[in-house]
């Protein structure tokens, strides 16, 4: 939407250094970021699917795009290091521990 605050959101979601947690009732924030990061690859999981760490490490390696939908009070902490950016430098590569994987970085992503 073209009001003021929605600007605000989305300037703070698209410059913030932190992956930008949304609280979107009316789903309108969900809705922009599928349609703007459509041709990046978005991914789109909950954490009830059975694969989301698999997608979660495509997404990371290959720079992909990636919306957790649906989340509640609790974050499941397996992907904390990638919300906190623990990334590691291991000779030319950078990695990022998901679960018991250590997954190389894209800055795309």
């Amino acid at each position: 939407p073209p009001d003021e605050l929605s600007i605000q959101n989305g300037i703070l979601t698209t410059r913030a250094s932190r992956y930008p947690l949304c609280i979107d009732p009316q789903q309108q924030a969900v809705a922009w970021v599928k349609k703007r990061e459509a041709k990046s690859n978005l991914k789109v999981c909950t954490f009830n699917d059975p694969d989301f760490l698999k997608h979660l490490e495509i997404a990371v390696n290959l720079g992909f795009s990636f919306l957790f939908e649906g989340v509640d009070e609790y974050i499941d902490p397996i992907i904390d290091p990638v919300l906190e950016k623990n990334i590691v430098k291991k000779g030319n590569s950078r990695t990022v521990k998901i679960g018991d994987k250590d997954v190389e970085w894209d800055d795309s992503f």
